[in-house]
């Protein structure tokens, strides 16, 4: 990998880690003052608004994600006419794609009372038209994204990072102001769809003002071969796509018809994972589009060098995050949402943390498939997870309730992991060489020692207690896993890499 190459990955990681950092900051304070000003009932049902306006974003099935491929391939090659078809035919598409969304968000507003049985009476009203208000704007925003894309085909990360930022900071002001005024669910769905209306609007500007020399557009434009190549492209992930779904998006509403009691107390828990899936997701990022740009002149081998050193950051990363939140869970979430809501919440945390460092261990590998467009031999993974997560999280949610559905994550991530080493990574070896046992050994195990110090320091662990061991174990506890961490766990060019990162990111 050039120089040049490796700059733009860092660029993108630092452009992306300063984002989720800022975003993470916002994420921390409005949780907090929801449930201060609302009741668990109330909250519960604001949680509901977002996860099923969400699904909207489901239809996007892959579009984005090969936006920034091709785009990247076309612009490495100076192909301007086809980088435009492939803009205009996407936005065409993903049009349509929203008045299905639009379609389904009538039948979601109608089925409320029947989804969620166990809901207050009192709150279907207002769940009904903040769902329609959140989901239509979503719907609206869909086709926009497209715009954005383009920034990532072009590895240019800059207005991206400011746009969302922006987006998050303004929402999250105006509903803690409404917070504070006492407002109603309704407008807070109001305020939140204004935004979202607002922000799809300004990815369109900041395309005309920072990429349209580069990347044009055409309103409505729709080229039948440059639709096929989009298709066959994305044809596979769609079918990841709706295992996403089935993974991750449906647990918290699945919680919410069994165990609506506990639906706030679980999406507390699922809200503190995704900090760490957004840090991870976006570091990484990046190297879609360059794995994208890199494949015509770099063999097998050669990328199987890059899946090796990615997945080994990746989990790096992955322990860098997760052990705090499993051995400092309860001090952690008390601080951030109150005593009540810490200690309903932990074991969900406790379950799900694990889940997703079980699953995040494939991401560098699902990225370097799909940037190389090998997406096809990898199917089976989020297939067979998406299925057992769906099936054990309903078969043990309707027995056990709440944890039932983390415990159907962790069963479901296990499954995918499994199903990406046995049978998709010896399908795609004419891609992406690499040995499975080095990178099992070298990728995963080095950066796993670090788990080490907590195992050992177990049987004196008080899950319960603000400070979960004396001071002197906890402080010999926290050096022994960051020095196993970063002299055990990583390399020497690894430990420069992200020294960089951080650097560019502080700069």
């Amino acid at each position: 990998m050039s120089v040049l190459d490796k700059r733009r990955i860092l660029q993108g990681s630092a452009s992306n880690l300063t984002r989720v950092i800022l975003g993470m900051l916002i994420s921390l304070v409005l949780p907090h003052f929801l449930v201060q000003h609302l009741g668990t009932a109330e909250y519960s049902a604001w949680v509901l608004i977002l996860q099923l306006s969400a699904y909207v974003n489901f239809l996007d099935l892959g579009l984005q994600t090969a936006i920034g491929k091709f785009v990247a391939e076309y612009n490495a090659a100076g192909n301007r006419i086809v980088a435009r078809k492939t803009v205009s035919t996407a936005f065409t598409v993903m049009v349509g794609a929203a008045i299905i969304g639009a379609l389904a968000l009538f039948g979601m507003v109608w089925q409320v009372p029947r989804l969620f049985t166990q809901m207050p009476g009192a709150l279907v009203g207002d769940v009904r038209c903040g769902l329609m208000a959140v989901g239509m704007s979503v719907a609206f925003a869909l086709p926009f994204g497209v715009f954005l894309a383009t920034f990532t085909g072009l590895q240019e990360y800059g207005f991206p990072t400011v746009l969302i930022a922006a987006s998050r900071i303004v929402s999250t002001v105006g509903l803690i102001a409404l917070l504070l005024m006492h407002g109603t669910l309704v407008q807070m769905a109001l305020l939140m769809a204004v935004c979202n209306v607002a922000t799809a609007l300004l990815q369109f500007v900041g395309w005309k003002r920072y990429a349209s020399s580069r990347i044009g557009f055409q309103l409505f434009g729709f080229d039948k071969a440059t639709s096929s190549r989009l298709l066959e492209y994305c044809g596979v992930l769609t079918i990841w796509t709706i295992g996403s779904l089935l993974i991750s998006g449906l647990d918290t509403a699945i919680v919410g018809h069994f165990d609506y009691q506990n639906t706030g107390y679980y999406a507390i828990a699922s809200s503190a994972t995704n900090f760490m899936l957004l840090l991870v997701s976006n570091l990484l990022g990046p190297l879609l589009p360059a794995i994208s740009s890199l494949q015509v002149d770099r063999t097998p081998r050669e990328l199987g060098n890059v899946l090796v050193t990615a997945t080994r950051l990746s989990t790096a990363l992955l322990a860098m995050l997760g052990i705090p939140l499993l051995f400092l869970g309860f001090p952690l979430l008390r601080i951030w949402v109150g005593v009540v809501y810490a200690s309903h919440a932990l074991v969900y945390l406790e379950v799900l943390v694990a889940a997703n460092i079980v699953r995040q261990l494939a991401y560098p590998y699902a990225l370097m498939v799909v940037g190389l467009g090998q997406q096809r031999f990898a199917t089976v993974s989020p297939v067979l997870e998406a299925i057992v997560n769906l099936v054990t999280s309903i078969l043990l949610a309707r027995r056990y309730g709440a944890i039932g559905v983390a415990a159907g994550t962790l069963i479901g991530a296990f499954a995918g992991v499994l199903a990406h080493v046995v049978v998709s990574m010896p399908c795609t070896q004419a891609a992406v060489a690499v040995e499975r046992l080095r990178l099992l050994r070298k990728g995963v195990a080095r950066p796993l020692l670090s788990f080490l110090p907590l195992v050992v320091c177990l049987p004196f662990w008080r899950r319960f207690a603000m400070l979960p061991l004396p001071v002197p174990l906890l402080a010999l506890w926290a050096a022994a896993t960051v020095s196993i961490l970063w002299w055990f766990g990583l390399e020497p060019h690894d430990r420069r890499q992200m020294t960089r990162v951080v650097r560019r990111a502080v700069s």
